[in-house]
């Protein structure tokens, strides 16, 4: 019966295989990742080695954390409408990386990685996703006490119909929601 089969460095790591690591120049660290232990190579992997072990002392480091704060994040964010294409494009993280943060198949990534997820909000949200209608419904509901007819909301909003229609359900799409954000402030703005 044979043994687990080893998986080397390199395409633990996503990178290419030894063989073609080897065509790179002397005097690289892929090179020496390939198996050259040239003079040049063994100096570039002694100053990336170098260099990494001066950024962690400073702080700088990248250090594998618990995708856990993440994944609550994106979940939250979720439930209020923002997709994991709508996170993965405001963070600048690669959507099968969010995507399995979110479904809990990566439970460990980048400080970074984390970082990131977890400085987009809800303002992130794509024009269709779907957001909570209650703000929405107040905003409106003050400029009519400001003495506005729903008939001058609607051509403010470029309604054809001319006609104003509440929200129904809990949820209104984030460009909506943010329409009546804008002519809200420019209405009560003006007086």
């Amino acid at each position: 019966m044979a043994g687990p089969q080893v998986v080397s460095f390199a395409r633990a790591r996503g990178l290419p295989s030894r063989a073609e690591l080897a065509t790179r120049p002397h005097g690289t660290r892929l090179r020496y990742i390939g198996g050259c232990r040239c003079v040049p190579c063994r100096a570039a992997n002694s100053r990336y080695e170098c260099e990494r072990l001066a950024a962690r002392k400073r702080g700088e480091g990248q250090p594998i954390v618990d995708a856990a704060p993440a994944r609550r994040h994106m979940r939250k964010l979720q439930r209020q409408g923002v997709g994991y294409r709508a996170i993965a494009a405001a963070s600048d993280v690669a959507r099968t990386v969010v995507m399995e943060i979110r479904s809990g198949k990566k439970r460990r990534c980048r400080a970074g990685t984390v970082r990131a997820i977890l400085a987009v909000g809800l303002e992130q949200a794509s024009d269709g996703a779907l957001v909570d209608a209650g703000p929405t419904r107040r905003r409106i509901m003050e400029l009519l006490r400001e003495g506005f007819t729903k008939a001058q909301l609607a051509r403010r909003f470029g309604l054809e119909t001319g006609a104003l229609q509440f929200p129904l359900g809990d949820r209104i799409t984030a460009r909506n929601a943010h329409k009546v954000e804008r002519l809200c402030r420019a209405l009560l703005m003006e007086d």
